[in-house]
């Protein structure tokens, strides 16, 4: 392939990132096993020779994609795990309440929930997108964590039966469970979810 003539890297990076939200919209629309780069030069206008400028195959195109949206899903969640300006005054309890209603605005509950779903799905037979599915379960893990161990230090929340590394990972099955309803059609609102996950707060952290 013969080389383009340069051009601002502000301007590659646009093209790129619109190349990648066309691939994650096709992703949503149909899954990545129907996704093809003339459609999504398409759907970018532009040729089929620029998309492959920027990602050598649909294989890599796939990947880079998928990577990117878990970049954007992880730094919502380092956005979620901020304890605010004044921790002193920023209760264990009201950080995990604003955490559960946080939940659904984490790149589009819609959207995430069925890239999500084909991730998982397409991570069984590559090793580098499972590492994207090991991340955002790290990522999950990490905020839920912070927030339970700052609530057993301060001595808001006792633990029962679970511990605590149980308690953040029945909060996380929950939340993977309203992904998996939402891909089905069947999705719980917004104010649906952050109760059900408050109120297993309420069950398992005496707080």
């Amino acid at each position: 392939m013969s080389p383009r003539p340069a051009q601002p890297p502000e301007q590659a990076e646009a093209k790129k990132f619109a190349i990648i939200q066309a691939t994650l919209d096709a992703i949503v629309a149909k899954g990545p096993a129907a996704v093809r780069l003339g459609d999504v030069a398409k759907a970018v206008g532009m040729s089929i020779g620029t998309v492959q400028y920027y990602f050598e195959s649909r294989d890599e195109l796939l990947a880079q994609s998928f990577s990117f949206h878990t970049a954007t899903v992880l730094l919502h969640l380092e956005e979620m795990a901020k304890p605010g300006a004044d921790l002193r005054r920023s209760s264990a309890r009201s950080r995990l309440d604003n955490a559960f209603a946080a939940v659904h605005g984490v790149g589009m509950h819609e959207q995430r929930s069925r890239i999500w779903i084909e991730l998982v799905t397409a991570a069984r037979t590559d090793d580098g997108l499972q590492n994207c599915v090991d991340a955002v379960f790290a990522g999950w893990r990490k905020l839920f964590r912070t927030i339970v161990d700052y609530g057993l230090e301060r001595y808001e929340f006792s633990l029962f039966d679970l511990t605590a590394a149980e308690v953040v990972d029945t909060f996380i099955a929950i939340i993977d469970g309203f992904d998996l309803a939402t891909v089905a059609g069947h999705g719980p609102q917004p104010e649906t979810m952050t109760r059900i996950l408050s109120e297993t707060a309420d069950r398992l952290l005496d707080g």
